[in-house]
């Protein structure tokens, strides 16, 4: 598991097992099941080469896939100047066939960002500045991942790119001290009728 690099890491295990329905936000249905997966981009220093590690990816859809989805899990950590990444406002951009999807994390460094939360389980009183709002997460609050359903901006029959890139204040990060940190896991999922 990775954690930013100032704290001592986590040695967790996880044992994943899809099947049926996967809850309110459709990322699976009665007649679909995920069967391939494709690991795509982790985190890093968010600094001035934040974005020059990440190249595209090619893939090709699997045969019998009727479905394509990117999955990510993506929180900011740390504080440089402009309080990146853990109290500002980033944004995280997937490029798949020239089809732009943006999730912008928007409480990031309001004062009650977090404490406005407390009725979607953030853990209240917890010590320090848990009411702000924070990049990506809040303390006590399970992270959802973000799913993006691309099967629309896919091709089932030729190669596929797909691009990772994430912003601050509309570019790219360029912190003067102290960079922070984003922790990000993502993948490209796909699915198949049952």
């Amino acid at each position: 598991m990775k954690t930013v690099p100032w704290a001592m890491p986590w040695v967790p295990s996880l044992n994943v097992r899809f099947s049926g329905l996967m809850g309110k936000q459709g990322h699976n249905s009665a007649n679909t099941q995920p069967f391939s997966i494709i690991t795509l981009f982790r985190g890093g220093t968010f600094n001035k080469t934040y974005n020059a590690q990440y190249k595209p990816e090619q893939f090709i859809v699997p045969k019998g896939a009727t479905q394509v989805k990117v999955v990510s899990v993506i929180t900011g950590h740390g504080s440089d100047e402009n309080g990146c990444g853990e109290f500002c406002v980033t944004s995280h951009h997937f490029v798949v066939n020239n089809h732009t999807n943006v999730r912008v994390f928007k409480i990031a460094g309001t004062p009650l960002g977090c404490a406005n939360r407390v009725p979607e389980g953030v853990t209240p009183n917890e010590h320090g500045t848990w009411l702000y709002g924070r990049d990506g997460w809040c303390d006590g609050q399970e992270i959802n991942p973000w799913v993006i359903d691309v099967t629309s901006q896919v091709s089932f029959t030729k190669p596929n790119t797909v691009r990772y890139y994430g912003w601050y204040n509309g570019g790219d990060p360029n912190p003067q001290q102290n960079p922070g940190y984003i922790i990000m896991y993502s993948y490209l999922v796909f699915y198949r009728d049952m």
